[in-house]
């Protein structure tokens, strides 16, 4: 991680210099933090903390949610963006198709295997074709919305056949 000195800026007579630290965010995006530091002991401790504060934004708790915690928390966000026959129907086909077999699996775990798993569980139930797209559109949708909360970088719903 590059430290930089910037012209002859001084204060307290210690040198001015730039901390720049690049990593990739969990959505893929390269992303780089800039900060300013007085003397070069001073820029290679903010180097450390940031390198740090960036290891620990990735290792969050987040990343540990299972299927249900997202559910409950997908549940009680749509309960204001959809009327209420809507929301009841969701519950239904969440509780009754989708929650039964990924319960307890991390979403961060949710491989193409695992999806396919449950597809297989879904097919041997023998529900009209109707039925199965209104599980696969609400999965999908409870997907979609952990990836617009950055919970998970992308979904393997879609490489499911």
């Amino acid at each position: 991680m590059p430290i930089y000195k910037t012209g002859h800026m001084k204060k307290e007579g210690l040198q001015k210099y730039s901390v720049r630290i690049n990593y990739v965010a969990d959505s893929g995006e390269y992303k780089q933090i800039s900060r300013t530091a007085y003397g070069i002991d001073r820029s290679k401790i903010l180097e450390r903390e940031l390198e740090y504060e960036i290891k620990i934004k990735k290792e969050t708790p987040i990343k540990r949610m299972t299927v249900r915690q997202l559910f409950e928390e997908y549940i009680s966000i749509k309960k204001y963006e959809v009327r209420e026959t809507t929301l009841d129907k969701s519950k239904r086909i969440l509780e009754y198709y989708i929650l039964p077999v990924l319960e307890n699996a991390g979403i961060d775990k949710l491989s193409i295997k695992v999806l396919q798993d449950w597809k297989i569980f879904i097919e041997k139930r023998r529900l009209s074709l109707t039925t199965k797209r209104n599980v696969f559109t609400e999965l999908r949708t409870m997907l979609n919305y952990a990836v617009r909360m950055e919970y998970i970088p992308k979904h393997q719903l879609s490489k499911v056949r």
